[in-house]
């Protein structure tokens, strides 16, 4: 993983609020008001841009991987003020019994976001991402004895760090073990959230997962990524983030189209019953894939498929003089541009294909979410994110149509 993704660099792919809150305050007397009057001035005081941003009138939580720092720190004390869950993105399970901090972060920025966070009112949430060979945390949650021994080795993390609830994004069961183990991991699976959600409920923290989408309640090959079961974990969790995207991966194409976006959602909500734990993932991001080339391509030299964000894609676009076109049908956009390719003795024009998601295509998921009455959405990712999007996420209410334009 890097910082800083552009369509020059190769990258690896990103794995991948609180409630609006209504105080009714009776003041009895004339020193309450002053009181009142004089605190809200101190707290104007001491921010140079006005009072916080309102929260969304959806509950909105957010990752914030490592590599995306540097973007997201210099707006976080701002944002975070909208924000119900936060998650930093760089804790990995590594044994049964070590959660450490992933290699590639940086020790500068890391103590500067949680401090931000916990000078707010977000629950810091942090991820911890399965980063074990395939199969290996699959053995683990199947024996009773290292299944106790995980659980007991992220209650002791949560504790020391003294956070706010753990957010579980164990993705290799579905993306690097085998189809044929998702019988025998599935039960495992269950076991492990049902024993970890008592844990961490007896220690007032919360617990979250991050899962790839279903879309029924079934355990076919229809049924998407049924090793995780929404509906028997349901009852032990707090929130489960649907990774409704990374739909077009291997090929081009569209990064989460809307109708798959909903047949997740509908999958889920079948699946566990209701839709008051589900919190759908919102991506602000895009991927830059080769389309063929003509000339003689330095082997070498030639770029595979990189990753964009929405912060990131206009100075591509502005770069390579590319027009991008709205696909309605998706909730997208795209583009294509020619990409020279030469290690100074031979040469070739790269073809290249991008599809993004925007701050009308966050806004558009959001409606999704709104519609089908989830517990909120979380953004992927702190970093990626530009006005546009925050736009989206906080549209003026001053400006009726923010909420219901089409692209």
């Amino acid at each position: 993983m890097t910082t800083n993704p552009t369509d020059d660099t190769p990258v690896d792919e990103p794995r991948p609020a609180r409630p609006i809150e209504q105080r009714h305050v009776v003041l009895a007397a004339l020193v309450g008001i002053l009181a009142i009057v004089v605190a809200g001035a101190v707290v104007l005081a001491r921010r140079s841009d006005g009072p916080p941003p309102p929260k969304p009138d959806i509950p909105l939580d957010a990752w914030a991987p490592y590599w995306g720092l540097d973007d997201a720190l210099p707006e976080f004390d701002e944002r975070v003020t909208a924000i119900r869950d936060v998650s930093p993105f760089w804790f990995n399970a590594t044994g049964v019994d070590e959660i450490t901090i992933d290699r590639n972060a940086l020790d500068e920025g890391l103590d500067e976001f949680l401090e931000i966070a916990r000078r707010s009112d977000a629950q810091v949430v942090p991820s911890i991402s399965d980063a074990l060979p395939a199969g290996a945390m699959a053995a683990i949650l199947a024996d009773p004895a290292t299944r106790t021994r995980h659980v007991d080795t992220i209650r002791a993390f949560a504790a020391d760090g003294d956070y706010d609830g753990i957010d579980l994004d164990y993705e290799q069961f579905a993306f690097a073990d085998s189809r044929s183990t998702w019988a025998t991991t599935r039960p495992a699976w269950v076991a492990f959230i049902t024993e970890l959600g008592a844990a961490l409920h007896a220690d007032r923290r919360t617990l979250t997962v991050s899962i790839p989408p279903v879309y029924n309640a079934g355990r076919d090959a229809d049924s998407g990524f049924w090793v995780y079961d929404y509906g028997a974990i349901a009852p032990h969790v707090d929130r489960i983030r649907i990774m409704a995207y990374d739909f077009s991966v291997g090929e081009p194409g569209p990064i989460a189209p809307l109708e798959f976006v909903e047949r997740a959602i509908v999958g889920a909500i079948e699946a566990t019953g209701s839709p008051d734990k589900l919190v759908l993932g919102l991506p602000s991001y895009g991927r830059n894939w080769p389309i063929g080339e003509t000339g003689v391509c330095p082997v070498e030299e030639l770029q595979g498929r990189t990753t964009v964000t929405a912060r990131s894609v206009d100075d591509l676009i502005s770069r390579r003089g590319a027009v991008p076109v709205a696909v309605e049908a998706t909730g997208e956009w795209m583009f294509t541009y020619d990409l020279e390719v030469t290690d100074g003795a031979t040469s070739c024009v790269q073809g290249r294909q991008v599809h993004y998601v925007d701050g009308d295509g966050i806004r558009r998921r959001m409606d999704l979410a709104r519609e089908y009455r989830l517990n909120g959405v979380a953004l992927w990712a702190l970093g990626f994110d530009d006005d546009a999007v925050w736009e989206a996420i906080l549209p003026s209410v001053s400006d009726p149509v923010a909420s219901t334009s089409e692209p």
